[in-house]
C-alpha cells in the first residue's frame, strides 16, 4: 500500500499523548451531547408552559364571559 492509499482514520493511536487527547475529546463530546439534550428539554418545557398558559387564559376568559366567574373589575 502506498502512502496515498493509507486510510488515516484507521491508523492506530500509539502515543500516550494521542490517547489522552482522544479521551479529552470524547469527554467534551459527551458533555456537549448532554448540553444539547438539556436545551431540547428546556425548549419543550417552555413550549408546554406557553400552551398551558394560553389554554388557561382562554378558559378563564370564557368562564368570565358566560358569567360563571366574576369580572376582574367590579
Amino acid at each position: 500500500m502506498t502512502r496515498q492509499e493509507i486510510d488515516r482514520s484507521r491508523l492506530k493511536v500509539t502515543s500516550r499523548h494521542q490517547i489522552a487527547q482522544l479521551r479529552i475529546q470524547r469527554a467534551r463530546e459527551r458533555e456537549q451531547r448532554k448540553v444539547r439534550e438539556r436545551v431540547r428539554l428546556y425548549q419543550r418545557v417552555r413550549l408546554a408552559a406557553l400552551v398551558v398558559g394560553i389554554a388557561a387564559t382562554v378558559v378563564v376568559a370564557l368562564l368570565r364571559g358566560w358569567g360563571v366567574l366574576p369580572p376582574l373589575h367590579p
